[in-house]
C-alpha cells in the first residue's frame, strides 16, 4: 500500500477468510481498494476455527469507501453461514434504511446472486433475507435495539455519534453464545461527545501499538497532529481512497473553500478537534481521558 495507517493491528500468519469476501465483492460488481483488502485479511484471521478478533474498529477519512466493505462483508456473512443474523446500524435509523434501500438493494439486485435474495421494505421492519435464512435488519441506537434473537454480525456505522455505550451494550450479549459472531464499528473522528468511538479507539491503537493479535483489530488512517493540512503529503499519506474514489482537484477545491477549518482536518485528514479547535478546547481530551479511567 502506498498510504498506510497510522495504526494497524499486525497480519499474523494465520489463516484468513477475506479472499471470500473479496470474490462476493467482485460478484457484486466491485473491486476491493488495497486498504479495505487489508483491514479483511486482519480482522478475519482465524485462530482455533473461529475468529481471531472479536472486535474490529476501522477509521478513515470520509467518502473512503467504508459503505461498500460493509456490503461485501455484510453479504459474504449472509451467505457463509445459514440462518445467520445481521444488524446495521447508521447514524440515524433513517440513514440506515436509506443505505439498505437506496444503495446497496440496487447493487445487490443487480448481481448475479440477486436471486437469492428478497427485501422486505416495511417501515420500521427493513429486512433483507438471503435462501439459507440468513436476514440483514437495521439496528436502532436505543438499549432495547438489539436485544432478543443471536446475532452473527454487528456492524455500528458513523460511530462518531454515539455519546455512550449503549449500542454496544444492547448487542453484545446476543453475541455471546455464537463462536463466529464479530462487532465492526466504522467512522471518521468526531468530537467532544463521541465519547464512545473514542473510547472504543483509545483501547484498540493502544493494542495495537502493542502489536496484541487476538480480541480487537484496529486500522487508522489519520493524520498525525502536527501534519500539515495544505500539503499534498499529508493528504497522500492519510487518505487511503485517494486515487480511486477521490482525486486531488477535489481535495483542492475543497481546502481553498474550507480554509483549513476543523471540518476539512476532520472529513479528509480524519483528525479530532484539539485545545485550538472546538470541542476539545472546552472538554479537553486529556483530562476527559484522566476522568475515564479513574
Amino acid at each position: 500500500m502506498t498510504c498506510e495507517p497510522r495504526y494497524a493491528t499486525p497480519r499474523t500468519e494465520r489463516p484468513t477468510l477475506a479472499p471470500a469476501v473479496e470474490e462476493v465483492a467482485s460478484t457484486l460488481g466491485f473491486d476491493l481498494l488495497p486498504w479495505q483488502r487489508l483491514v479483511l485479511e486482519v480482522a478475519l484471521e482465524q485462530a482455533n476455527d473461529r475468529p481471531a478478533y472479536r472486535d474490529v474498529l476501522v477509521s478513515v477519512p470520509r467518502q473512503s469507501g467504508k459503505s461498500s466493505l460493509a456490503l461485501a462483508l455484510i453479504v459474504w456473512r449472509l451467505l457463509s453461514l445459514p440462518s445467520a443474523r445481521v444488524l446495521y446500524a447508521a447514524q440515524t435509523r433513517q440513514a440506515a434504511r436509506e443505505k439498505m434501500l437506496s444503495s446497496w438493494w440496487p447493487v445487490l439486485s443487480r448481481s448475479p446472486i440477486a436471486e437469492r435474495f428478497k427485501l422486505f421494505r416495511g417501515f420500521g421492519s427493513e429486512t433483507i433475507t438471503a435462501d439459507n435464512d440468513s436476514t440483514l435488519q437495521l439496528l436502532s441506537a436505543t438499549e432495547s435495539a438489539g436485544h432478543g434473537e443471536t446475532t452473527d454480525l454487528v456492524i455500528v456505522d458513523e460511530a462518531w455519534v454515539h455519546v455512550d455505550a449503549r449500542v454496544e451494550q444492547s448487542v453484545r450479549p446476543t453475541m455471546a453464545t455464537k463462536k463466529n459472531a464479530q462487532l465492526w464499528a466504522m467512522s471518521t473522528a468526531g468530537n467532544s461527545k463521541s465519547l464512545w468511538w473514542r473510547t472504543k479507539l483509545d483501547n484498540g491503537e493502544a493494542a495495537a501499538s502493542m502489536g496484541v493479535t487476538d480480541g480487537i483489530a484496529t486500522f487508522d488512517w489519520s493524520a498525525a497532529p502536527d501534519a500539515n493540512p495544505a500539503y499534498e503529503a499529508t493528504w497522500q499519506a492519510t487518505m487511503p481512497a485517494l486515487g480511486h474514489l477521490i482525486d486531488l482537484e477535489s481535495v483542492r477545491a475543497d481546502l481553498a473553500a474550507m480554509g483549513g477549518a476543523p471540518e476539512f482536518r476532520r472529513a479528509y485528514l480524519n483528525a479530532w478537534p484539539d485545545a485550538s479547535t472546538e470541542g476539545w478546547g472546552i472538554f479537553n481530551r486529556d483530562l476527559w481521558r484522566a476522568a475515564r479511567d479513574g
